[in-house]
């Protein structure tokens, strides 16, 4: 096994990274990085307090704070962010010798191309990477939002999950604190956006998609060497997390972090989808419900899913597929990638690896919004939730959406 700095010099070399923003040695007591994006971000230092109210790990902790924003930002955004600094600085004045060590990249004339929160998020986390290059120990990177809080015992979770050295990829557990939000339409919204990523998750883990977990940008945390060598993260606008776990889920040995990350409820225009924009467009159109996909979808992906162990074997023409989703297939070359896998496999199991680091979560992804748009509308979000909730444990009926919630944060293990 090549040794942290091997790997992060192999990294560097290959892809585009910046030199260390900070030259100073990190403690050896260091047990965690946490790495903050912030643009437009008025109120960081909310976030700071929870995270300093948090019961105190073993080791010390860096957080790596990245206020950014694009080449020729408005005036007002950047002021924003110089209030931002400031709050980060008055927090470190007020909390000497504090277990949190808080430092602060300034980015803010980033190409307006890749402007966004992946090129954010890849500046913070390149940077903890080289933190622990210096001390060549391939320690956790955690990923948080300047708009989030979590629980007291954020650090403690992840310090004693990452205790196992297999341990490569992880994912905090989370929840929209709706009932602290005074806006009645953002509470509403944000309680039937939450429904509607969990019933996308549930509804892929009862169709027996094996990589069906939740990929939320302030909710990840990744070991050091692994994010090395998994390329980094990308660099999208948005969307930057779900690429991120998709790629490295089908190779990676992955756990939830028994602790909650608390994503704010609120509408924001800085990405072009995710939650934020999902409350505003919430705000905007007056709709009266969210929609999630069709539990019809779901069952079109068991039947296929269902399939998959027998491709190997099987020649094309022998494959029992659903025609919708043979018709879905189509668009991405199904059977002649399945053919050259097969070929490039001298394995059933090495089939199955190749096969689905071809097929992701991006695929899957696909593959709903084709039978979503040409098959199955969408259905109003409690609708859904209330009839795939019958397919996983029968009738229940009449269920308000609240409980429908909280019934599927218990099956996400909440």
């Amino acid at each position: 096994m090549p040794s942290l700095q091997s790997t992060i010099a192999t990294y560097t070399g290959r892809f585009s990274v910046n030199a260390p923003y900070f030259n100073d040695m990190p403690s050896p007591e260091l047990g965690l990085v946490l790495v903050i994006p912030a643009y437009k971000e008025p109120a960081i230092q909310r976030t700071l307090d929870s995270l300093g109210n948090c019961q105190a790990p073993g080791g010390m902790v860096e957080v790596v704070c990245v206020v950014n924003a694009p080449e020729g930002a408005a005036s007002i955004d950047l002021e924003t962010n110089e209030e931002c600094v400031r709050q980060i600085e008055e927090w470190k004045h007020r909390h000497p010798g504090h277990f949190l060590s808080v430092k602060i990249i300034r980015e803010e004339s980033l190409h307006q191309k890749k402007a966004g929160a992946g090129l954010a998020r890849k500046l913070g986390m390149d940077e903890a990477l080289h933190r622990w290059g210096k001390l060549d120990k391939n320690g956790p990177i955690l990923c948080l939002d300047a708009d989030c809080e979590v629980s007291e015992d954020y650090f403690l979770a992840a310090e004693k999950a990452f205790e196992e050295p297999a341990l490569e990829l992880a994912h905090f557990q989370f929840e929209h604190r709706y009932a602290d939000e005074s806006n009645p339409k953002l509470a509403a919204g944000i309680m039937e956006y939450e429904l509607h990523l969990r019933c996308y998750i549930q509804g892929l883990i009862w169709a027996g998609y094996p990589f069906a977990r939740h990929t939320v940008g302030s909710c990840m945390a990744v070991r050091a060497a692994t994010y090395a060598r998994s390329g980094g993260m990308n660099t999208r606008k948005a969307g930057e997390d779900f690429y991120f776990m998709h790629k490295l889920l089908p190779v990676a040995t992955f756990a939830y972090l028994d602790a909650r990350v608390y994503p704010s409820c609120r509408a924001s225009d800085r990405v072009p989808f995710g939650t934020g924009k999902a409350q505003m467009d919430y705000l905007m159109a007056g709709i009266a419900s969210k929609t999630s996909y069709h539990p019809d979808c779901y069952g079109c992906l068991k039947a296929f899913f269902r399939q998959i162990p027998l491709l190997y074997e099987a020649d094309p023409e022998e494959w029992n597929l659903p025609e919708p989703v043979r018709e879905a297939l189509r668009t991405v070359g199904f059977t002649d990638r399945v053919l050259a896998i097969k070929k490039q496999s001298t394995s059933k199991a090495s089939f199955l690896t190749k096969f689905w680091q071809w097929f992701d979560g991006f695929l899957v992804l696909k593959l709903t919004h084709y039978l979503r748009d040409r098959v199955y509308p969408n259905l109003p979000v409690a609708q859904a939730a209330e009839q795939l909730r019958e397919r996983i444990q029968g009738k229940f009926g009449g269920a308000r959406i609240v409980d429908l919630l909280f019934w599927y944060r218990e099956r996400d293990g909440l």
